[in-house]
């Protein structure tokens, strides 16, 4: 209770200063916005909780070879873990979760791993996206499997902006990034009179379009310090380059939205991912020809009808099939990895339906969210005795309700809402020893159910505090539990992974309106999350999932921003959080959670003006433990990270030059043990623009 006072007095002290009385109207700042009150209502029609999120605008970032990984954890509460540079494997831990605690959507189709459960970062599209909403307790009743760290939605670019944009870019290691963009409308040509025309216009169907290709490629060969597998001796300590580093990655997106046609709208949009990647292998061990590959197939439809009931009645339908193979080669059997390849396959489609009454008599608005979710995985292996294994099949169910009451005048906001989701798979085990899994009659099945509340109460035009309460769950992976060929048993004994996060917090700022002038939030957090898998010896040479640990976290998030009229700007967000294992282990029990820094500051200072822009930031992470035990030769240092650029435009509105360079004081640092990360590197782009 002391710890929590303590948290409560220094949101108070800090909030203070905020309130300043500012009738400015600076411009607005890029980067982290503030909480979001409303979403637009793409890809649906949300309202989100009195919950705390973050929106990270990617229009300004065209001029930077950057990745999702780099722009989400500039948010408070957001931390990622690198298994490398540029295109190497990256996660998400929201609030000290798992990385696949963390559901991660794009226009709300589910993207995360079916077979592993964990989403890889690197692997999204970064230049094919209008921004990134990242929720950090409660989710919209719109998200079909929201997860208990949290939920991470890449929302795509507006069709029919009429925008052509192309970017090239080169930098160290050979890095190189192409960007395409072309956005436009085709629209009805009628005759007749204005009236004439404006009646066919209410009828005929307006088409927007977005198209956008991006490539990137690097050879990844940066130099770094191998210390031969022992840090305690310097004497054997050499810089190396990375090898079997490179990757080459493309992603075509075309976007089309129609409408309005007698009322009704429609959306549909493919994305097509390719991957081709080499396996470096951790810092001291060199390998030479391991690599993999990828593709991705994403679809996906909405029809939205018109309004109902004097337009208090709305919905959307949406279907989604999401397509993906996973292909790993090891040519020379280097040890250290499988020496079989293989060829996974997974498939991941569904339908939901979203619904909305606005009770306008009662002050409410009443949502619902109902999903159907199927999901196959076939992995197959070039080994023999293993062949292709039979068909994964889960399906995943959904439903969830919410409704808002709105009283003095809207000025205080109530939620309450309530998710059920149901899964069932085909396979109920167990294995025989050493064998690979197989199907048998009996389906296994797992639910979960839980509430969820919030509350927002505005003081006044510039001060609103928020509270909110949510329990969700994460079911088991696949690989959890079906396990693997030969070295991962099975266990249809798993339950869902569950979680409660509550949020209290106040947000301030200078001016009534949500952009511009001076804003700050702080948000006082707490999380308990319970049954969650670890994998654990289960004979000499075999483990298996069990729901044994459980995780309690709490801490204080930071977001501020200031702008000046010079068109200087300020952004910053830290986080500090207590993140330790409750679980039964005494050998664990209290003790950090690996992996989890418990200070994360990032600050950006930008400059704008007519003929360019220059800006630096920031970023520190504490120190944090690698290891459950806590050991101290197992405590990585604190990071200091500077990154600094500018643009500047040669022809005015078409034609500009950006230079970026990050990690400016070359600092050797790892995210995750046995996986360097590059020092300095150096990037430059032409940007070419037309309307």
């Amino acid at each position: 209770m002391g710890r929590r006072f303590i948290y409560i007095l220094a949101i108070l002290l800090l909030a203070s200063p905020a309130v300043a009385d500012d009738h400015t109207e600076p411009a607005p700042l890029t980067g982290i916005v503030d909480t979001l009150e409303v979403i637009s209502d793409r890809p649906q029609r949300l309202e989100v909780l009195p919950t705390f999120a973050t929106v990270h605008e990617i229009a300004d970032e065209l001029g930077r070879v950057l990745t999702v990984t780099d722009v989400i954890e500039r948010g408070a509460g957001v931390h990622v873990r690198r298994y490398g540079g540029l295109g190497a494997y990256s996660t998400a831990s929201i609030r000290a979760s798992s990385p696949g605690q963390v559901q991660i959507y794009m226009d709300g189709v589910p993207m995360n791993s079916i077979s592993y459960g964990a989403t890889n970062l690197a692997d999204l599209p970064l230049d094919s996206l209008e921004r990134i909403e990242v929720y950090r307790g409660g989710a919209p009743v719109g998200f079909g499997s929201p997860g208990i760290g949290g939920v991470v939605n890449l929302v795509t670019r507006s069709p029919g902006t009429g925008r052509a944009t192309a970017a090239l870019s080169a930098g160290s290691c050979e890095t190189i990034r192409i960007d395409l963009l072309r956005s436009g409308s085709f629209r009805p040509c009628t005759g007749g009179s204005a009236a004439a025309r404006g009646a066919a216009a209410d009828r005929e169907a307006a088409l927007d379009y977005t198209v956008v290709f991006h490539h990137l490629q690097s050879e990844g060969d940066f130099e770094y310090l191998d210390r031969h597998g022992t840090p305690e001796n310097a004497d054997d300590d050499e810089v190396v380059a990375r090898e079997n580093n490179d990757f080459q990655q493309s992603d075509f997106l075309v976007r089309f939205d129609t409408g309005p046609w007698d009322g009704w709208k429609t959306e549909a949009s493919n994305e097509v991912f390719w991957k081709r990647s080499g396996v470096p292998g951790i810092e001291n061990v060199h390998i030479k020809s391991v690599h993999y590959r990828i593709f991705r197939n994403t679809a996906r439809i909405s029809v939205e009808p018109p309004p109902v009931a004097g337009g208090a009645l709305s919905c959307r339908i949406s279907g989604f099939h999401v397509t993906r193979r996973d292909r790993f080669y090891n040519p020379d059997n280097e040890v250290g990895f499988d020496r079989s390849d293989s060829d996974d396959r997974s498939w991941n489609y569904g339908a939901n339906l979203l619904s909305g009454f606005d009770w306008h008599a009662a002050h409410q608005s009443l949502s619902l969210f109902a999903e159907v979710r199927r999901e196959r995985f076939i992995p197959e292996s070039s080994n023999p005795a293993i062949g292709v294994g039979f068909t994964r099949k889960r399906t995943a169910y959904s439903l969830s309700a919410e409704d808002k009451l709105f009283l003095l005048g809207g000025r205080l906001k109530l939620v309450a809402g309530y998710r059920y989701q149901e899964s069932a798979d085909n396979y109920a085990g167990p294995l025989p020893i050493g064998g690979p899994p197989e199907p048998l009659t009996e389906a296994h099945r797992a639910d979960f159910h839980g509430p969820c509340f919030g509350a927002q109460m505005r003081l006044c035009p510039r001060v609103t505090l928020k509270a909110n309460r949510t329990r969700f769950a994460r079911f088991p992976s696949m690989i959890e539990l079906f396990g693997a060929s030969g070295f991962i048993k099975g266990n249809t004994e798993l339950l869902p992974e569950e979680g409660t996060t509550t949020d209290v917090g106040i947000v301030l700022r200078s001016s009534p309106s949500s952009s511009g002038g001076a804003f700050l939030e702080a948000v006082l957090f707490w999380a308990e999350r319970d049954d969650l898998i670890v994998f654990l010896q289960n004979s000499q040479r075999t483990v298996k999932a069990f729901n044994l640990e459980s995780a309690s976290v709490e801490g204080i998030e930071l977001t501020a921003r200031y702008s000046w009229r010079a068109g200087l700007n300020l952004s910053a967000s830290y986080t500090f959080q207590d993140a330790s294992n409750e679980g039964p282990s005494p050998t664990y029990n209290g003790k950090r959670l690996p992996y989890e820094p418990r200070h994360d500051l990032f600050v950006r200072t930008e400059w704008r003006g007519r003929a360019g822009s220059v800006w630096h930031e920031y970023h520190h992470q504490g120190e944090a433990y690698r290891d459950q035990a806590n050991l101290e030769e197992n405590l990585s240092p604190p990071s200091h990270i500077h990154n600094a650029g500018g643009s500047i435009s040669l022809v005015p509105g078409t034609l500009s030059l950006a230079i970026e360079v990050q990690n400016l004081t070359d600092e050797r640092i790892v995210d995750v043990e046995g996986y360097p990360l590059p020092g300095r590197t150096l990037h430059m782009t032409l940007l070419v623009e037309a309307r």
